[in-house]
């Protein structure tokens, strides 16, 4: 491997690793460490939820997400493109997400489940890699009545032939 592979690979992964900690961080409601995965000036766009600045999207963050029961990012496997000698890359990650919200007034709790694109641009300033724009595009969304754990599946019988 020579310098500019290691380099690439290098950026490549400490990229993929801001996108995940994203995630991580939103789900486990660690809001420093959402902060810590953008540059200051960062632009954020939700589809149609929210668009502004790092401030105003961690004051979203903080006001809406803990009103959820729990939220989970599946996020694959990010497409990145970097510029190294201009310090810049672009990313875009499918993910797909899922939040629980509170019971309503009849004691239904929704779980919505969502397919969603993540397109970012990331800069690396003094040497570290974060974003500077964030636009998530949602591309299918289901809301289903969440019914709790469902039963365990009974045990196959020798009298079914291993078959259901």
């Amino acid at each position: 491997m020579n310098d500019n592979e290691l380099g690439l690979w290098r950026a490549e992964r400490e990229i993929t690793r801001v996108i995940l900690s994203y995630a991580r961080g939103v789900d486990e409601r660690d809001w420093p460490r959402v902060r810590a995965c953008f540059h200051s000036g960062a632009r954020i766009s939700y589809g149609d939820f929210f668009h502004g600045d790092l401030s105003e999207m961690m004051a979203f963050l903080e006001a809406s997400v803990p009103r959820l029961v729990s939220t989970l990012h599946c996020m694959g496997p990010p497409w990145i493109e970097i510029d190294i000698d201009g310090g810049t890359a672009r990313g875009e990650t499918y993910s797909v997400n899922a939040a629980t919200y509170p019971p309503d007034e009849n004691g239904v709790s929704i779980q919505n489940v969502s397919g969603v694109r993540y397109l970012d641009l990331f800069e690396r300033r003094d040497g570290v890699w974060a974003l500077v724009e964030r636009r998530n595009r949602r591309v299918w969304s289901h809301n289903l009545p969440d019914t709790g754990e469902p039963p365990m599946p009974s045990p196959l019988s020798p009298d079914d032939g291993g078959r259901r």
